[in-house]
């Protein structure tokens, strides 16, 4: 059984079980990790989860806000790149992340903080992509083509394909857009 350790400030506490939740959700899955699994790696009690988190979904939630900025700080490098090479980017990060993100589609229909997270994530996500569009277009074929992109990257992190065929893919989408 854990022991009381020294007081820490929040946000160490906090950084703590974030980093236990986060290798556990990513190595196990969200559904496969009860919460005082959790507590042990991070080495407290399980109530001690709840007196920085109100439940399992916002844990998640830390842990994914906390991926979302480490990766949007990474994707600043690659936004420069070539349109292919940042869909290519954007595959293989959220590759890494395929239980979260199968975790996330599957917890929207049951959490409403996870519904509105996923939301918002689309919509960085989508801006992302409408900024690579000509403005030529209407916002009628923006949205469309935001659509198309979303769902093809879903796709090719959900779905198990060569690494050829995910960078043809991107490299068409890509090239689907010049074309635009």
């Amino acid at each position: 059984m854990p022991v009381n350790k020294r007081a820490e400030p929040e946000a160490e506490k906090k950084a703590q079980l974030m980093a236990a939740a986060r290798q556990l959700f990513v190595q196990d899955g969200y559904e496969s990790t009860p919460m005082g699994r959790i507590a042990k790696a991070a080495g407290v009690t399980p109530n001690t989860i709840y007196w920085y988190f109100e439940d399992k979904d916002a844990l998640l939630l830390a842990v994914l806000d906390e991926l979302f900025q480490e990766n949007m700080a990474t994707f600043l490098t690659v936004a420069r790149k070539p349109l292919a090479e940042q869909l290519l980017w954007l595959v293989q990060t959220l590759r890494g992340f395929s239980r979260l993100i199968s975790t996330v589609h599957a917890r929207v229909r049951e959490s409403k903080p996870v519904d509105q997270w996923h939301s918002q994530f689309h919509s960085i996500v989508e801006q992302l992509f409408a900024m690579q569009l000509p403005q030529e277009m209407t916002q009628a074929a923006i949205a469309a083509e935001v659509r198309i992109a979303a769902f093809t990257v879903e796709g090719l992190v959900t779905h198990v394909l060569d690494d050829d065929a995910v960078r043809l893919t991107c490299q068409q989408l890509a090239s689907r857009w010049a074309r635009a």
